[in-house]
């Protein structure tokens, strides 16, 4: 690197350190200042920061566009994506406004009852970060230590000592005021940056025509399609990542996740919608840009077998093309991107263990000082952990672990996603087995039973039984034998097996509670008994207005499809396309809207 490049990180450093310190004083102030940010971040600061924990440093976008092409895109998430994202801007964030809850565990005594439910709260509380969360933040400590290794010349583990521990002193100082303001500058820096990277390299291409067309000679036109389609995804597979769009609000990394913690920290429920309606935007759209110049190019420049590790390509591009000055500038958008996913996933996990664990069982007298002080700790161990553990993901590995953290682990318990809001029959004992399966059903199937059993293990149990123990559950995360579908069905299914007999083997939860769930946070669906109990009592329920909910989600669902399909017909040159595209997405935006506006003058407070 040369002097430019380090003064160009070293910047970087003290401006996120600056952010930091200008918030520290006000995040010191209690638990929710530090976790919710005060409920005070405003629609736009919500938008960027949610975006920000979803991306990395990007270099998965360009990896799977290197291989696949935009069908690798449709099926990595964005089928899912284009269903989930208005659904919960218009649904499920003015539900999480209304409860005024820190974490999603809070959420558990809310809507169940007695002992089980605050045993029960315990037990996610710990299950969410030491699971949900470490997973998260060593997949993302992996890609960074996989992008920026090669770039500076440092061992994987290096770089995640140096810059995880820069990530974790600013995430300490100021919570997720620090997490969410750094993540607007982050994710500027990241797009800046890779958008001049990707114009570099088209230059050295030849230009974008002479790369399009030297596409199609060596991969095919079918690399191109703007349109879901392709050998890997089929109808069935088409259907599923659709049904799981329907159900994606019960992930963590979505309506249950840190955007659901966004939507509890924004200033009220018109700038929850509205910052998940930008989130949208910035997802599904303004953040592919960079990346799918930078992947167009790469796929121009070389065949795909000549790129034994597909996930160091960007990095390998940088060491290659990128001169002093913008190669700063790119290890600086690169570690900005991770450090924003981290921070964001580190605030998010820590928040479980302080306000469910140590505040609702441990010391709920405690201090607000005593609060703050815990919370950075847990916070500090967290990511520590993490780390160490994304220091041993092997880079050869991060394909499979790509879809694993976006469908796989969450595929169990996405039932839930509707049943606990929308059925008033769920009770906690239906909720735990739906949570506590989803990892190890997830990682059973997406990995097989040898990642679970060791090689020693499995040739004892073949001489004691006479049985071959190899490959008992098949890795579905090979996609070359078996269609994404078929892996998801099995989880998917054997979810809503799970979860609908524990509930109906064990009791109801009681009617007060149920009213009073039902009285904060609104919910749509099957809640006859609770209405008619609430009538008889004389406490009127609260119209609800499903059909405009849905009727606005529809429009959204359309426009952020014809939003992608314009994006990927013009960034694979077919003009006309990408015209009927966006002529879609500009009638349907207006109607998303429109419509949306209509519900905040109706329904927020």
């Amino acid at each position: 690197m040369a002097t430019l490049d380090w003064l160009i990180l070293a910047v970087y450093c003290l401006i996120v350190l600056g952010l930091a310190l200008y918030f520290q004083a006000r995040a010191s102030k209690g638990m929710e200042e530090f976790f919710v940010a005060g409920r005070d971040l405003p629609w736009w600061v919500i938008g960027f920061a949610d975006v920000a924990g979803y991306t990395g440093g990007g270099q998965g976008f360009v990896m799977v566009l290197f291989l696949s092409g935009f069908a690798g895109l449709w099926l990595m998430a964005w089928v899912s994506w284009v269903i989930w994202m208005p659904l919960v801007a218009i649904i499920w964030a003015p539900m999480w406004r209304r409860l005024g809850v820190v974490t999603t565990g809070e959420f558990i005594e809310r809507r169940y009852a007695g002992r089980r439910a605050a045993v029960y709260r315990n037990i996610y509380a710990v299950y969410a970060c030491l699971v949900w969360g470490i997973t998260s933040i060593a997949y993302g400590a992996a890609w960074m230590a996989v992008t920026a290794s090669p770039v500076l010349g440092w061992k994987p583990m290096s770089v995640i000592l140096v810059f995880g521990g820069f990530t974790i002193v600013y995430s300490l100082m100021a919570g997720l005021f620090a997490v969410a303001y750094n993540d607007v500058l982050q994710f500027v820096i990241l797009i800046g940056g890779n958008l001049l990277f990707g114009l570099l390299l088209v230059s050295r291409a030849g230009g974008l025509s002479h790369i399009l067309a030297q596409i199609v000679a060596s991969r095919g036109s079918q690399f191109l399609a703007p349109l879901p389609s392709g050998s890997s995804l089929t109808g069935v597979t088409l259907l599923a990542l659709c049904v799981q769009g329907l159900f994606f609000a019960g992930s963590p990394f979505a309506g249950e996740g840190w955007t659901a913690q966004r939507f509890m920290a924004a200033r009220n429920e018109r700038h929850a919608i509205l910052g998940q309606m930008a989130n949208g935007v910035l997802a599904l759209a303004i953040r592919l840009i960079p990346f799918i110049v930078i992947a167009l190019a790469a796929a121009a420049l070389f065949p795909s077998s000549a790129v034994s590790v597909p996930a160091s390509l960007w990095g390998d591009l940088v060491k290659r093309y990128a001169p002093p000055g913008l190669f700063g500038l790119l290890l600086v958008s690169s570690l900005a991107g991770y450090m924003a996913a981290i921070s964001s996933i580190g605030n998010w996990a820590a928040s479980y263990v302080v306000n469910d664990v140590y505040k609702r069982s441990i010391r709920p007298d405690a201090t607000q000082k005593e609060f703050v002080l815990v919370s950075r700790v847990v916070t500090g161990v967290l990511l520590v952990v993490a780390f160490l553990w994304g220091g041993f993901i092997h880079p050869e590995q991060l394909d499979k672990w790509i879809l694993f953290i976006n469908s796989a682990l969450i595929v169990f318990s996405l039932p839930l996603a509707w049943l606990k809001w929308f059925w008033w029959r769920t009770n906690a004992v239906g909720d735990m087995v739906g949570v506590l399966g989803g990892f190890p059903a997830g990682y059973l199937i997406w990995f097989g039973s040898d990642s679970v059993l060791p090689s020693g293990l499995r040739t004892a149990l073949s001489r004691l039984t006479g049985w071959n123990w190899n490959g008992i559950i098949p890795a579905f995360s090979d996609l070359d034998r078996f269609p994404f579908w078929m892996g998801f069905a099995i989880l998917f299914g054997i979810g809503w097996i799970a979860i609908l007999a524990a509930t109906l083997l064990t009791k109801p939860e009681p009617m007060h509670v149920l009213e009073d769930f039902y009285c904060a946070a609104r919910p749509v669906g099957l809640w006859g008994p609770v209405r008619r109990s609430l009538n008889a009592k004389g406490q009127e329920p609260m119209a609800n207005h499903l059909g405009k909910d849905l009727s606005a989600s529809a429009w959204g669902i359309l426009f952020y499809f014809s939003l992608c399909v314009g994006l990927f017909s013009a960034m694979g040159g077919r003009i006309p396309h990408a015209c009927g595209g966006f002529a879609v997405a500009l009638v349907s935006g207006y109607f998303f809207a429109r419509k949306a506006i209509a519900r905040l003058a109706v329904g927020s407070h």
